[in-house]
This record gives C-alpha cells, structure tokens and sequence, in this order.
C-alpha cells in the first residue's frame, strides 16, 4: 500500500511506495535511495577516473609507438653505417691487395731491369774492351 506520514522509509514492506520530507513519491525508501544516489555518484566518479585512465593509457601508447618508431629508425640507421663500415673495409683489403700486387709487380719489373743494365755495362765493357784492342793493337 501507499504509506504517508512525517517519517519516510517506516513501513516494513520493501516495495512500499513512500514520500520524502519534500513529499515526492519515492518506491525506496529514503535511506535506499540516498544510498543509490551515492552508489551512482560513485559509478559517475569511478566512471571518470576510468575516462581519464584510458585517455592516459592512449597518450602513454601515442608516446611508446613514437619512440619505437624513432628507435627503429635509429635502428636501421645504426644497421645501415654498419654496413657501410663492412663495405669500406672490404674495400680497402681489396684496394691493399691490388696496391700489393702492383708493388709486387713493380719490384719485379725493377729486378729485371737491374739485371737488364748491368748485363748491358758488361756488354759495354767488353765493347769498349774490344774496341780498346782493336784500336791499339792495330
């Protein structure tokens, strides 16, 4: 049944429709529906808090995917140089072979010429030897 009166939220059945001190019909009575009322705000705070916690978690993601970006940039560019320093340093062991190879080649063809010219002061010598003969001996 309906229940009025100056003390709302005195009637035993749960389901009792009651008025509030400002006589506005309430199916609860006062002290439930000052209790939901603060569990409601409660969900509404709690609500928020988890409202800002996601916009945090985004930003902090936003962030992380940035830097892992930016690391994986730095990444391969750390990985590129190493590539390059690999290169280069084939390129001069390739460069310090075939400058070897010329010197090699070079000290050779410096050998055969040596021989070459003091093969030909000995041909002088014995020309000028003959010559010396031929012109005091006749």
């Amino acid at each position: 049944g309906i229940a009025a009166g100056a003390d709302p939220g005195t009637m035993a059945d749960e389901r009792a429709v009651t008025f509030d001190v400002a006589y506005r019909v309430r199916v609860l009575d006062a002290e439930k529906y000052a209790k939901t009322q603060e569990l409601a705000e409660t969900a509404r705070d709690f609500c928020d808090k988890v409202a800002r916690l996601s916009d945090t978690v985004a930003t902090v993601v936003d962030a992380v995917d940035r830097q892992a970006a930016l690391t994986e940039r730095e990444k391969l560019r750390a990985v590129g140089k190493r590539n390059q320093a690999a290169a280069e340093s084939e390129r001069r062991r390739r460069d310090s072979a075939v400058k070897s190879a010329a010197a090699r080649e070079r000290r050779r063809e410096l050998e055969r010429l040596q021989v070459e010219y003091e093969s030909l002061l000995r041909v002088k010598a014995e020309q000028e030897a003959l010559i010396a003969r031929m012109s005091g001996g006749a």
